[in-house]
């Protein structure tokens, strides 16, 4: 009687503990202009758990996107129990409550890349075509960007067709990051106009030219890399995962900061461990970005060229020592400025053309049995049974898609 008492006793309060701290999980969208300082003093919690990160750490939670969303999990308490936040498309801030407090470590996203078409025909243009139809605005801009160079978007008319190719990660039933177009293809009275992404990265057409020419000057007169750039990676030594999204140049403080290239500056001021930071943004969904800065000297919303001095070296914000910090973003995604700045408008030649031709071949067969076959695209956050798995069904109706 006392045993079964006990266990009643013992079930009573596993229940209770349950009901106090039954947690809810929201998927949110980070409030702009916050920093990572600022969303733990909302919860409360104590920025010494950010003093204790190394640099590199540091500095990647500057890369949390204004408009990005996160996962978050809260006790019916209030109280945050965990946070998953992105810091592009490959880590993300894992912010977590243990019995001896916060704790914050950087993991890679889990994520599922699949391969997925769109094929239609051009009611309206095709930019709000795919938008309509497909229901991916990201994949919409990156074909306008993609085929502009190649296709006169203005002698396209009611019926032309067209047919994408495109990778897309997927986090927990939704896209994640900008389309990978692998090849597109734009028929224009009868006419196809191709477009292939090679393994160089770069978009060519039938022929092997370049079509997005694409040149960074360099950000310092004299460059010495002291860092470079990794997108992420497992470290061997400290056995935890690691990135720097951007080029460290080594320099003098009061060095001059010159811009990569023409744009706006879309930022100019403090930005968490990147100190005084200047962001340019340029054509194409290009953004380039100048960390560590002693001194600012240009302001939000001023136009600058090539070569016109935007701020001098410094070691503001969680920095060892004077250094210029320099990073480059496409659609908000951090690739490695150097492959920029050492771009060349020479287009393929020997080795590199052969292997270009026969990519283009495999590519080419591919999208023209999707083209001729009229396949119908795979739609995005619907409920349509050709786009959706039926396991993912539930999934988008409970969000009222």
């Amino acid at each position: 009687m006392v045993r079964i008492s006990f266990w009643r006793y013992f079930i009573l309060l596993i229940l209770l503990t349950l009901s106090l701290f039954a947690a809810k999980v929201d998927h949110k969208k980070w409030k702009k202009g916050q920093d990572f300082e600022g969303y733990l003093e909302k919860h409360g919690i104590s920025t010494a758990i950010v003093d204790a990160l190394d640099k590199d750490d540091a500095q990647l939670l500057s890369e949390i996107d204004q408009n990005g969303r996160f996962y978050e999990m809260v006790a019916s308490n209030g109280v945050l129990l965990q946070a998953l936040i992105p810091t592009g498309e490959e880590l993300q801030v894992h912010l977590f409550r243990s019995p001896e407090g916060y704790k914050l470590e950087i993991i890679p996203i889990a994520y599922k890349k699949d391969t997925y078409i769109t094929q239609l025909a051009v009611e309206s243009t095709p930019y709000s075509d795919i938008v309509k139809y497909v229901k991916n605005r990201l994949l919409a801009n990156e074909f306008t960007k993609v085929l502009k160079n190649s296709v006169n978007f203005r002698g396209i008319h009611k019926g032309d067709r067209l047919a994408i190719v495109y990778d897309q990660k997927m986090r927990l039933g939704l896209p994640i990051g900008t389309p990978d177009i692998k090849v597109a293809l734009m028929d224009t009275k009868g006419k196809r106009n191709y477009v292939f992404k090679h393994s160089d990265q770069k978009y060519y057409d039938e022929n092997g030219q370049e079509l997005i020419k694409k040149y960074l000057g360099k950000p310092l007169r004299n460059i010495r890399i002291t860092s470079p750039f990794t997108q992420s990676r497992f470290h061997p030594v400290l056995k935890r995962w690691k990135a720097h999204l951007g080029t460290d140049f080594g320099a003098r403080r009061g060095t001059p900061i010159m811009a990569a290239a023409d744009g706006k500056v879309v930022f100019s001021g403090w930005k968490g461990g990147y100190g005084n930071v200047v962001e340019i943004q340029h054509e194409d969904g290009y953004k380039t970005l100048y960390a560590h800065q002693s001194r600012c000297k240009v302001r939000i919303g001023q136009w600058v060229k090539r070569g016109e001095v935007i701020g001098y070296v410094g070691s503001s914000g969680r920095s060892t020592g004077p250094h210029l910090h320099f990073g480059l973003y496409k659609n908000g995604r951090a690739i490695n400025p150097m492959q920029m700045v050492k771009f060349s408008s020479k287009g393929l030649g020997g080795k590199g053309k052969a292997a270009f031709l026969r990519r283009k071949e495999k590519y080419t067969k591919i999208i023209d049995k999707i083209f001729d076959e009229n396949r119908p695209s795979y739609v995005w956050n619907t409920v349509e049974e050709r786009a959706v798995p039926p396991t993912m069904r539930e999934f988008y109706q409970k969000r009222g898609w």
